[in-house]
């Protein structure tokens, strides 16, 4: 089996015999196989080659193309289906399908910076339609294709036989230009992966000549001189600083911020500024897909200032997608949320990996700097360069050969022409010649009589002596130029500069920086509306507008209110679990509802048989915003929570306060088997008194219990004996209020602050019944707020 180098390769395993059974390692044998595999893929499908900066498939269509079917620019385009099927059939043994998915995307001017083939039909566009079928469309050579095989008639670079030997196909197409930055690379390997973005190709030429004037030139001096960074087909707009950009060039990875372009629309010379016109988007994404998404959010109205996105793109006025909006006021508000939300802008995660060939030939795979893939490539054209003159001298030396032969026998052209009379043959002919004359050897003797003898009259060896002297300078100019590192080097930047003038065009896509990107705030996007956000105990949230009661508000069978949060559309909840864990929710991302509501479980992560215990509002309104109180380490308004082991704590709500991922934060580390059962406002509190099951209370000074700086397991409350469990707490802001309990005969009771004093927090606290037990604590009825009286 040949390997790519035109070596035989040794096979690891020797064939076995038919019939034969042989047991194997399945581990060994398995990594082996996986092996291969990995390497095919890498060597063969996905990665490119630093040189041509092509992948085989790409490779093998552009050499049909030329090669096969003379399918040079200009020229009459042939069926695509024609094409993928000679492919197919003489140098890929894959599908007919990955081949022409290969040919479309050298056809798309939204793909390739530079476009390799010229396609004739529909090859997909901009709005993310998928091409036709290839036998509809049409496709020939683009003028710069043929810049990468220009040079194969020269003989300069190595050709292999194709997969079943019947044909030869080259290693690597001797490119003019370095098509691997100019239209990137893309592909998943086994374990590796490469993701290069197109470059301006004038930008590209500049660098390279740069790095053969100054080969230890940096990159920063190389993005000085030429490459600025990535220039999208599409354009866009690169909002990464310069600095970040270096080092992912330096590094060979790194991410690059691209956003579509905006301005306000104009008729004529009158700048229209309610209406915003996107003229460019980020690689690789698809303008119909966005307008859809830019649609369903003007729909929904989670932009209240969009009011309408259209798609105006044309080929007269090219990718226009124009946003209606309120007011010019609006139209940076508008964009960072259509940056934010939408596809508008992205990170192209840079990703410099190529086939690099090592000493004896072999392809590697490498992650590469900028400074070190123009090397490749630059070596690799001294390479082809010296190739191809080698080439032409031999041509014109073998030349050279022939007319100083023809020089030789019109001296004595009579002789000559009497020993052709006499001889027997072209043979006996050839021999007798050079037997009389000494100079000539048999390729200028055989010359010599295949040559038409008016080509040796007097007239004419004029013109065979002018070629002599033509070629012979033209010899001696190509030896030169090879004994001179400088003068090849001086060679390929006069064709580089010829490519560059031929086929360069103006930067597409704009460069800016971090500082350009305006910071997103969503409470920008919200209408202020008041509201009520509805908790039941099973876990169910909603968000209704004005409440008279809480009977009346729809809740699911066996369900009942836990808690009612007045609170606006720009403030947030705080949810508190009974595992320990707070979650804190915007109160625009709770759904409206006049029903159930939706379960809270689909906005946080709640573990199973957790519950909810109580939920408070930010809105200062009703909820005191951030104040300091002497003495104490964390600021008002606090929290009092209770365990069902009697622990009991103090902390800030300050903690909880901005919105929270969907694990929530820890407000409390509860015990094995513990968990909380009481949380609430405390500021305003002067005492508390906790209840337990078995009828025990404790009446103690809120002061008494710490304030926490963070989430901890509190201290005791009350002194628990056996398998009692404390149910809760009424905090007592005013002298009347008092403890009610319903005990487990389901009778109501009430314990008053004037019969049971203040006592010391943490001990066993009073029993109030020997024969029965409490069931629940009753908590205050919920107080309702009526928007209707609010401005």
């Amino acid at each position: 089996m040949a390997s790519k180098n035109g070596r035989k390769s040794k096979s690891r395993t020797k064939p076995i015999p038919t019939g034969e059974i042989r047991y194997v390692n399945l581990s060994e044998e398995t990594r082996r196989r996986y092996l291969n595999y990995a390497l095919s893929v890498i060597g063969s499908r996905a990665l490119p080659d630093v040189r041509d900066g092509l992948k085989p498939v790409q490779r093998r269509i552009l050499f049909v193309m030329q090669n096969d079917l003379r399918l040079a620019a200009g020229t009459k385009p042939a069926k695509c289906a024609r094409i993928t099927g000679d492919v197919t059939g003489k140098y890929h043994p894959h599908g007919y399908e990955a081949v022409y998915e290969a040919l479309v995307r050298m056809a798309q001017d939204f793909t390739l910076r530079e476009p390799l083939v010229d396609g004739q039909g529909n090859f997909g566009s901009v709005l993310g339609l998928p091409q036709a079928a290839q036998r509809y469309t049409e496709a020939r050579l683009s003028k710069i294709a043929e810049q990468l095989m220009e040079e194969l008639k020269y003989q300069t670079v190595e050709m292999k036989p194709t997969y079943d030997a019947d044909h030869h196909e080259p290693e690597v197409l001797p490119a003019r230009f370095p098509n691997l930055l100019v239209n990137g690379s893309s592909g998943i390997a086994v374990g590796m992966a490469t993701n290069i973005p197109p470059h301006n190709l004038g930008e590209v030429i500049r660098s390279s000549i740069h790095l053969i004037d100054n080969p230890d030139a940096t990159i920063a001096q190389l993005m000085q001189k030429g490459i600025k960074g990535p220039d999208f087909p599409l354009g866009g707009r690169i909002v990464t600083d310069r600095k970040e950009i270096r080092l992912a060039y330096e590094e060979g990875r790194g991410t690059i911020k691209v956003r579509g372009e905006w301005e306000f629309d104009k008729e004529g010379r009158k700048e229209v500024r309610t209406r915003i016109v996107v003229n460019s988007v980020p690689y690789g994404v698809s303008t119909g897909p966005l307008v859809n998404d830019l649609s369903v959010i003007a729909e929904a109205r989670k932009l209240p200032q969009l009011l309408t996105a259209t798609d105006e793109t044309d080929n007269r006025h090219g990718l226009r997608i124009v946003l209606s909006i309120k007011s010019p006021e609006d139209a940076e508000a508008v964009m960072a949320y259509v940056y934010k939300h939408t596809a508008l802008e992205q990170n192209f995660s840079l990703n410099m990996t190529a086939l690099v060939p090592d000493d004896e030939g072999t392809l590697v795979p490498e992650r590469l700097g900028l400074d070190r893939l123009l090397r490749h490539f630059l070596d690799f054209r001294l390479e082809v360069v010296t190739k191809r003159f080698e080439y032409q001298l031999a041509l014109l030396e073998r030349r050279i050969h022939i007319l100083e032969g023809f020089e030789i026998i019109f001296d004595g052209l009579d002789r000559a022409l009497k020993i052709i009379r006499g001889s027997d043959g072209k043979e006996d002919a050839c021999q007798k010649l050079m037997n009389a004359f000494d100079q000539l050897d048999r390729e200028q003797t055989m010359a010599i009589l295949e040559l038409q003898l008016y080509r040796i009259s007097k007239l004419e060896i004029d013109d065979i002596r002018g070629e002599l002297d033509r070629k012979r300078s033209e010899a001696d100019k190509i030896r030169k130029i090879l004994e001179s590192q400088k003068k090849l080097w001086g060679v390929i930047k006069q064709e580089l500069n010829e490519v560059a003038d031929s086929f360069g065009s103006r930067r597409r896509t704009g460069l800016g920086s971090e500082e350009e990107i305006e910071e997103y705030d969503p409470s920008a996007y919200i209408v202020r509306e008041n509201t009520n956000v509805v908790l039941t105990r099973d876990g169910w949230v909603k968000r209704v507008g004005n409440l008279k009661s809480v009977e009346t508000t729809r809740v699911r069978e066996g369900d009942s209110v836990l808690a009612v949060c007045p609170a606006s559309t720009v403030d947030n909840i705080v949810f508190f679990a009974n595992d320990g864990g707070a979650y804190t929710l915007p109160v625009e991302q709770i759904p409206a509802s006049s029903g159930y509501g939706e379960p809270l479980g689909k906005h946080i992560k709640l573990a199973d048989g957790v519950s909810l215990v109580h939920a408070v509002t930010t809105d200062e309104r009703f909820t005191f915003a951030d104040y300091p109180i002497p003495d104490l380490p964390t600021p008002g308004p606090h929290l009092f929570v209770t365990t069902a082991a009697g622990q009991v704590m103090r902390l800030s709500l300050n903690l909880f306060r901005e919105p929270s991922t969907k694990s929530g934060r820890r407000y409390c580390r509860l015990a094995t088997g513990d968990r909380v059962v009481f949380v609430a406002i405390c500021d305003d509190v002067e005492t508390v008194m906790l209840a337990s099951k078995k009828a025990r209370i404790v009446h103690f000074r809120m002061n008494d219990v710490p304030v926490l700086s963070a989430a901890g397991k509190g201290v005791r409350g009350l002194n628990l004996e056996g398998k009692d469990e404390l149910l809760g707490a009424t905090l007592f802001r005013r002298p009347g209020d008092t403890l009610k309990v319903i005990n487990v005969n389901d009778k109501p009771l009430s314990f008053g602050q004037q019969k049971y004093n203040v006592t010391s927090r943490g001990g066993k606290g009073i029993k109030t019944s020997t024969r029965t037990g409490f069931k629940a604590i009753v908590n205050e009825p919920i107080e309702l707020v009526d928007w209707s009286e609010w401005d």
